[in-house]
C-alpha cells in the first residue's frame, strides 16, 4: 500500500463574486494527515461558472498533488 493513501483530500469550491457582478466558484483543497492536521492547502486561480467544475478540479488537483508528495517521499 502507498505511503500517500493514509492521507486525505478535503476538496470544496469557494464562491467568489466575478468581474461582472456574476458569483464565479475556484476549486481549493486541502490535504490532511491520520490525525486531521493539514499539511498543504491550495487555491485554484481559474474561475469556473459552476460550483461543480470547481469542485472537481479540486478534488483531482489534490489528488494529484497527493500523488506527487507520495512520489517525492515527503509523506511517510
Amino acid at each position: 500500500m502507498d505511503s500517500y493513501n493514509k492521507f486525505r483530500v478535503v476538496a470544496k469550491a469557494i464562491k467568489q463574486d466575478g468581474s461582472d457582478g456574476q458569483p464565479v466558484y475556484r476549486s481549493s483543497y486541502r490535504i490532511l494527515d491520520t490525525q486531521g492536521e493539514e499539511i498543504e492547502t491550495s487555491t485554484g486561480t481559474l474561475a469556473h461558472g459552476d460550483i461543480t467544475s470547481a469542485y472537481n478540479e479540486a478534488f483531482a488537483q489534490g489528488h494529484e498533488r497527493l500523488k506527487a508528495l507520495g512520489a517525492e517521499g515527503a509523506v511517510a
